[in-house]
């Protein structure tokens, strides 16, 4: 997924980025030694969630895939395209990431569109 980055902090000897995707807004935890971020310079990136509980996770409709920062964290909605043990789920045509679950109940289908929170600490931000 093609990331813009529009802003850099430094938190806790982490770099904190904020910038935007063709689905939205989004902030996380830079995660490359070699690759140092650059603001206005754009990066094709993965997304790293760690393990959610099931319980934050909700299936709903009419809303289309994307992120959005909302104060400490980012709101993501996106399809849940296939399940294989995880969730990987579409963001975008080139935006497929993996969520795994922790306390999975098993209601989650294919073609359920997701919506979770995370406080941005907790999204590792993996460009390559």
């Amino acid at each position: 997924m093609l990331f813009t980055v529009t802003n850099l902090e430094n938190q806790e000897n982490h770099i904190i980025v904020s910038g935007y995707t063709q689905t939205g807004n989004l902030k996380g935890i830079w995660n490359a030694d070699s690759i140092i971020p650059v603001i206005g310079k754009s990066y094709q990136i993965e997304l790293d969630f760690g393990i959610v509980e099931r319980a934050d996770v909700h299936i709903v409709k009419n809303v289309p895939a994307g992120s959005e920062i909302v104060g400490d964290s980012v709101r993501f909605t996106a399809l849940c395209e296939s399940i294989d043990e995880i969730y990987f789920l579409r963001f975008s045509f080139d935006g497929l990431e993996m969520l795994e679950l922790r306390n999975d109940d098993f209601t989650i289908q294919i073609n359920d569109f997701l919506s979770f929170s995370l406080p941005f600490q907790q999204v590792g931000i993996y460009p390559y």
